[in-house]
């Protein structure tokens, strides 16, 4: 179909991306009487949080409010319905902060669904942003079928975890790591770090600038159900993911690798589900350092192969434990017993339809996020102050390995960054800056997910009730640039947080 034929569509606020940052930006700015249309690639909704990640990353769930505290509301008060407080497995969804995929799922669309004024495209693929005189006039979205549309808007919020629409916009972004003297950041570049005591290994490349970001992954659901487990087939490509496999074998000779949950770590979720991530402890797991690199910048049909590229990995990876002649008969009997879940991700296989993207573009804003925002005054014991905060950052550093197991340092990953306590960990809850998510040359653009930051700054910032958080805000800001008659980037900021519940400081 030629560009002339596109449809037209006309709205307030257009949001790229239904992550949970999205969902949360379209629907305050709807709430608020916006005209808002949400646009996907995919034709699910909820992001990670709705495709695997199933333990909500919130090291102090006291600090979140407003959006996020809805959609686990929403979580908690299914499982009180499906189970009730009494039930044993209650206690596995933590009052609603870990859930099944599916229950994810099914209350951002409830939310979305329910929500007047508000227009969600799912399937369609951003291709191009017109851009005049420092505004985004509209953009271009490829859908289903070949169709073709063209939305023009007043404001526009790039929600997608690699920053899609504000790389089409012409926005600057980084990908890389920067290195230490860049930002005076202790923990920046090429990285090792012996994990179990918190020490720094120092190499002659230390603090470094790299192109090597942190490893994706498939975070498949597994049941030990015999009535709901679909074995986990072996894939046509696994003779390409071989070679990442056997190294284990010399981990199963050396005692190295005694236990199945030091390569397929599970988590036991409600309804006989088990949540898999990636290890960062190990040199062997369902992350795939080094594929990740190509993501950010690639185009769909490239993220599609990596996207296969990373679910062939875990499955193989379960294959070759559950199957392979030379694994111990204990760890493989134990592989085994696990299989994919038949209700979870039922269109796609059993296998999550979004891989886990933890961290992609970051826009350089008219603020920028550094390891220092969350490292505290040691004089006052505070973070620092910025101008105008709109959410908290307050996870840990938490950066999973960067390049694969033939870059180790007495035994350590390069790039890992893991403080196992976490709440005691050298990162603080520290201030998101309003201008974090604004372009420095485009004034009606916000982008509350590829945030402006450095790379240590993102492995903070990169947890989705932040985005949520970040991306409600996003909504209300677009809301409230309607009603003064000028674009986000005038607005005062100020009392966003407060409207939504939201907290700008850590309490005491």
């Amino acid at each position: 179909m030629a560009q002339s034929e596109a449809e037209s569509l006309s709205c307030d606020t257009f949001v790229y991306g239904s992550t949970p940052g999205g969902v949360a930006a379209a629907v305050e700015a709807a709430r608020r009487g916006e005209r808002v249309v949400l646009a996907c690639p995919k034709t699910h909704t909820g992001g990670m949080t709705a495709s695997g990640l199933c333990t909500t990353d919130a090291v102090r769930r006291h600090l979140f409010g407003g959006f996020v505290q809805e959609v686990i509301g929403a979580i908690q008060a299914f499982y009180l319905r499906e189970l009730g407080a009494d039930h044993p497995e209650w206690e596995l969804c933590r009052d609603g902060w870990f859930y099944e995929p599916s229950v994810a799922e099914a209350a951002f669309r409830d939310i979305l669904e329910r929500q007047d004024g508000l227009e969600w495209l799912r399937g369609h693929w951003l291709t191009e942003a017109r851009v005049e005189d420092g505004l985004v006039r509209s953009v271009m979205l490829d859908g289903p079928q070949g169709k073709v549309i063209e939305v023009q808007a007043r404001t526009f919020i790039d929600a997608s975890y690699e920053g899609d629409l504000a790389a089409r916009a012409g926005v600057p972004y980084r990908v890389a790591r920067e290195g230490r003297d860049e930002f005076g950041e202790s923990l920046a570049g090429i990285h090792y770090m012996n994990w179990r005591t918190g020490e720094e290994i120092e190499t002659a490349q230390s603090g470094e600038p790299s192109i090597a970001i942190q490893a994706y992954c498939a975070r498949g659901i597994v049941t030990d159900d015999s009535e709901h487990r679909v074995p986990i087939e072996k894939p046509d490509t696994y003779d390409q993911h071989l070679q990442d496999y056997l190294p284990l074998l010399h981990d199963f000779e050396t005692g190295r690798v005694t236990k199945l949950s030091r390569i397929l770590p599970t988590r036991r979720m409600p309804r006989g589900r088990f949540e898999v991530n990636g290890n960062i402890e190990e040199l062997t797991s369902v992350n795939c350092p080094g594929v990740s690199w190509a993501w950010p910048d690639a185009e769909r049909h490239m993220r599609a192969e990596l996207e296969r590229f990373h679910i062939d990995h875990a499955a193989g990876l379960w294959w070759f434990m559950q199957h392979e002649a030379h694994v111990p008969d204990d760890l493989a009997s134990n592989a085994r017993r696990f299989g994919l879940h038949d209700r979870e991700f039922t269109d796609n296989g059993h296998w999550p339809w979004q891989i886990y993207v933890r961290q992609a573009r970051r826009i350089e804003g008219r603020a920028v996020i550094t390891q220092h925002h969350f490292t505290p005054d040691p004089k006052t014991g505070r973070t620092p102050s910025v101008e105008h905060p709109i959410a908290l950052g307050e996870h840990s550093f938490d950066v999973h390995p960067c390049h694969d197991r033939r870059w180790t340092v007495d035994g350590f990953m390069e790039g890992v960054l893991w403080y196992p306590r976490k709440a005691e960990g050298p990162a603080q809850p520290g201030r998101i800056p309003y201008g974090a998510m604004l372009p420095q040359h485009i004034d009606n653009l916000l982008v509350p997910v590829a945030l402006s930051c450095t790379h240590i700054a993102m492995s903070v910032l990169r947890m989705e009730p932040v985005w949520m958080t970040t991306g409600q805000v996003a909504g209300l800001a677009a809301a409230t640039a309607r009603e003064q008659g000028v674009s986000v980037a005038r607005i005062d900021p100020a009392g966003l947080p407060r409207k939504l519940g939201i907290l700008t400081e850590a309490p005491g």
